[in-house]
């Protein structure tokens, strides 16, 4: 999902500090060179992306400390250095208004700005190729992880805009107060303004078939971010499921609820043709 121009910040483990800020060069690729000691656990860290030095150059970072601060003031949400699962998050997103909540503590902390400075590349080149390392089975991504893969893929290219609508922005795998990730969050900004979100869409992927446990998760996230995000404003949440096919029962219950409350929840079925994604919308859509 990383794009050209994105914006990296560090955390460095021991000094529990955050640096930055660094500029995404091209998109990422697979490289198991060892760069560093390897660890205990023989892991070479193979999925990588080339940087540069940014305009924002400061000699002194910001703590983790001032990050919980924000987040316990509710504007931090989609920070999370650990999973749900209990294992550390290596690389996540987060979305550009929370960045320029750390922009700012990194300005109050750095009067001046240092100097950039050229970062030497003294390892061999790679072109992008993370696409091609996805897993298929029966034309279609062998794990629910190669699916997502391919869609947050496509969102870094600003694909499928006929169906979502026009998107400002994209995070992956959102942490929530009760221990899940949401698979993807889409943002819809006013037009000529991306820091003006007026509305969101979640997204919830399968592999295969999209069951009754699906939506239901889907339904609570919905009810999550209704609560925690979008100040009980309905009509700035939409969600979507993908999916190869979908249960009738879920069908069925779409189908009613928007005849009923006319609230849509997007049934995308997809299909995976030379290596894109492509989908198509079941179903009513509001």
């Amino acid at each position: 999902m990383i794009r050209p121009k994105d914006l990296i910040l560090f955390y460095v483990i021991g000094e529990k500090a955050i640096h930055g800020v660094y500029r995404v060069v091209e998109r990422p690729f697979f490289d198991d060179t060892p760069v560093w000691p390897i660890s205990e656990t023989g892991e070479t860290y193979p999925l990588r992306v080339r940087f540069e030095n940014s305009e924002h150059v400061f000699r002194h970072p910001i703590w983790l400390s001032d990050i919980y601060d924000l987040r316990d003031n509710g504007r931090i949400w989609s920070f999370g250095l650990i999973r749900p699962s209990g294992t550390s998050n290596a690389m996540f997103s987060i979305s550009e208004l929370e960045f320029d909540d750390i922009l700012r503590l990194f300005l109050q902390a750095n009067r001046t700005l240092a100097v950039p400075s050229h970062i030497r590349e003294p390892y061999r080149h790679f072109d992008p190729n993370l696409i091609s390392r996805v897993c298929y089975e029966k034309e279609r991504p062998k794990y629910e992880s190669g699916l997502a893969c391919l869609f947050l893929n496509s969102l870094s290219r600003g694909r499928h805009a006929e169906i979502f609508g026009d998107y400002s922005d994209y995070l992956a795998y959102v942490p929530t107060t009760f221990q899940k990730e949401i698979d993807a969050v889409l943002f819809h900004s006013l037009p000529g303004d991306d820091r003006e979100i007026v509305a969101h869409t979640i997204v919830e992927m399968k592999r295969d078939i999209f069951g009754v446990d699906g939506l239901a998760q889907l339904l609570r996230y919905e009810d999550w971010f209704l609560k925690k995000r979008a100040a009980g404003d309905s009509r700035a949440i939409h969600t979507a499921a993908i999916a190869r096919s979908f249960h009738p029962n879920v069908a069925s219950f779409v189908k009613t609820r928007y005849e009923i409350e006319g609230k849509a929840v997007s049934l995308l079925a997809y299909e995976v043709s030379a290596g894109e994604l492509r989908l198509q919308e079941q179903g009513p859509t509001a």
